[in-house]
C-alpha cells in the first residue's frame, strides 16, 4: 500500500504550531500507542506486543525530550508508561 503525505495538513501544522507543541503532541501519541501495546501484551502474552510497546515507548521518550520544558513532558510520559506497564 502506498501512502501519500498530507502536505496541506502538515504545512498548516508547522505554520501554526511551535516545534515544542508538535513534539509534545507526537510524544503523547507514541506514548498512547505504547500503552495500548502493553495492554495487548498483558492480554495475550505475545512478545510481539511487548516489542512494539518498547519501540513506541522509545519514540515517545525521544519526542518528549525535544520539547524543551526542562524534562516536564519526559517525566510525565515516563510516569504514564510506568503505570501502563504495571497495570498491563
Amino acid at each position: 500500500m502506498r501512502r501519500r503525505l498530507r502536505l496541506p495538513d502538515q504545512s498548516r501544522e508547522v505554520a501554526t504550531k511551535s516545534d515544542a507543541t508538535i513534539d509534545r503532541e507526537t510524544a503523547l501519541k507514541w506514548a498512547g500507542r505504547a500503552a495500548a501495546c502493553y495492554q495487548r501484551y498483558a492480554a495475550t502474552g505475545k512478545i510481539r506486543w511487548l516489542l512494539r510497546a518498547e519501540n513506541h515507548e522509545h519514540e515517545a521518550m525521544e519526542h518528549a525530550a525535544l520539547v524543551g520544558d526542562r524534562g516536564k513532558t519526559l517525566r510525565a510520559v515516563q510516569d504514564e508508561l510506568e503505570r501502563a506497564r504495571r497495570s498491563g
